[in-house]
């Protein structure tokens, strides 16, 4: 009797270093303990403003939204998640603290950011790019600063300068490319 071996070979798809994640599977990256986590689409239905929504991920990247969404270009001191899940399904880039006690240099960091994005020729008026900073209290404990981009999270226990790698490299992936600005509710506009 004759046996064979099955070997399996897994080749990455086009499409840079996400291509051999595994959807779910959280990916160490950069420092301060960061993970970078492909999600499966979820349907991007709109459901009333103020809903429940349950998110397969915290923070949520995927799913259920708001038929709005917020201001580009601005820093948040409050921002609902059905709103920004719009905005990452609009191809926006969404950078996220927690910081009960106060951490200004990292709010800094993520407003630089935001700051020297390059601009998107697709922008007009006051919006440079779609990227916004929003303080998310709903963030897990050990989570102190996230990126949230059309299924794509990533979260760190600090500021860490991968960020920026995220915010280039997610920014304009998304089912709804288009860059109109959104509802700048208390958003304080992000000066370049």
């Amino acid at each position: 009797m004759k046996s064979f071996a099955i070997v399996l070979v897994l080749v990455g798809a086009c499409g840079g270093d996400d291509a051999m994640d595994i959807t779910g599977v959280p990916q160490p990256v950069g420092g301060c303990d960061g993970l970078l986590t492909n999600i499966a689409g979820e349907s991007g239905e709109h459901v009333p403003v103020a809903s429940v929504i349950e998110w397969s991920t915290n923070p949520p990247a995927t799913g259920a939204h708001y038929p709005s969404w917020a201001g580009w270009n601005r820093h948040y001191q409050q921002l609902d998640r059905g709103y920004y899940v719009h905005n990452a399904e609009h191809g926006g880039v969404v950078l996220l603290y927690n910081c009960p006690a106060g951490c200004q240099d990292v709010v800094d960091s993520l407003l630089d950011i935001t700051r020297n994005a390059t601009p998107d020729p697709t922008c007009t008026g006051v919006v440079r790019n779609r990227i916004l900073v929003a303080a998310d209290p709903l963030l897990p404990p050990d989570v102190q600063v996230a990126a949230v981009a059309w299924n794509r999270v990533y979260t760190a226990s600090c500021f860490d300068p991968y960020i920026g790698s995220f915010t280039r490299e997610q920014y304009r992936h998304a089912p709804e490319d288009f860059c109109a600005d959104g509802n700048p509710m208390t958003g304080v506009l992000i000066q370049p």
